[in-house]
């Protein structure tokens, strides 16, 4: 196992501990390393260096095949009155075979202090569209909320998705089964990659009335990646209009589409210009970004939960 602990820009070869609710890291070579002079870091006498899995704040797996572990610790700041302590999010980063690198952030996510369900869940895929009216074949497993993402964990599997890649959560009709009534969301939300706009759907289901507990976290959290800046109705029809592939912006074609909107070019130009700086479209490929499309999908609802 290869990794990098903060403050140290190179890597190092060791080993990994988790016992007594921490994650130990043993190096060969730590006498000779720079992290043990580090204050905020927690340190073994035996290991040099370990993390308290409550510290853990997110796990993630970076498109390079390495794992980033975010966690806290404790650092004295200057500015603040002597002795008074302020909590820092760390990043620790694993590199290892992708066997290895699963079994430690499943490990990692399984014990990580977040809220957790029993659900059953499906996956859809890609542009996939889940009804629970028809014959799904679910998987019994765990769903876990932290601030940062949600996981839904499976006997076999476990996926991370970021609270800004959620694009929307609906409720679904509650049903009974076998006398026990069960509650549903389906999650939609962006593909993995920075640049993948294609949205999957997966359908959680709870007993009872945990959906209810579930529903109200999911809605507090998602609230709280969403836009707050709400556009005037002409860039609003601009943005559905490109979300629907209904807008040509090329350059030949872009006198004809201000005309359309009742603007000249030039304002048509500074309107574009504006979605540009706000993030939410992507002006060179003439596209949506993820967070224009998830405005333009939450202006097509009147709330984040359906019936």
């Amino acid at each position: 196992m290869r990794f990098s602990l903060p403050g140290d820009d190179t890597w190092s070869e060791g080993k990994l501990v988790l016992e007594n609710g921490s994650l130990y890291f043993g190096s060969n070579e730590q006498s000779k390393r720079s992290f043990l002079s580090l204050p905020f870091l927690k340190k073994d006498k035996e290991t040099g260096f370990f993390i308290t899995l409550r510290s853990i704040r997110d796990v993630i797996r970076e498109e390079r095949g390495i794992l980033s572990i975010k966690h806290t610790g404790n650092a004295t700041l200057p500015a603040q009155d002597p002795g008074s302590e302020s909590e820092l999010l760390l990043s620790t980063q694993l590199a290892a075979d992708e066997q290895v690198l699963n079994e430690v952030e499943r490990e990692l996510i399984m014990n990580m202090d977040a809220y957790k369900f029993n659900v059953f869940f499906t996956h859809a895929g890609e542009g996939g569209v889940l009804s629970m009216e028809k014959n799904v074949e679910l998987e019994k497993g765990l769903l876990k909320i932290s601030n940062n993402a949600l996981w839904i964990i499976g006997q076999n599997s476990h996926k991370r998705i970021a609270w800004d890649n959620i694009v929307n959560v609906e409720q679904k009709k509650r049903g009974r089964y076998k006398g026990t009534e069960y509650g549903a969301v389906s999650i939609d939300y962006f593909g993995a990659g920075s640049t993948n706009t294609s949205v999957i759907s997966t359908i959680v289901i709870t007993k009872g009335n945990t959906i209810e507990v579930l529903k109200r976290h999911v809605l507090e959290l998602l609230n709280a990646y969403k836009m707050e800046e709400k556009l005037p109705d002409m860039e609003n029809q601009i943005l559905t209009m490109m979300y629907a592939g209904a807008l040509d912006l090329s350059s030949s074609a872009l006198t004809s589409t201000a005309e359309a909107f009742g603007l000249s070019e030039e304002e048509l130009k500074n309107q574009l210009e504006h979605l540009s700086e706000l993030g939410i479209l992507d002006r060179a490929n003439q596209t949506l970004t993820k967070k224009g499309i998830k405005y333009v999908m939450d202006l097509s609802k009147n709330g984040t939960f359906g019936g």
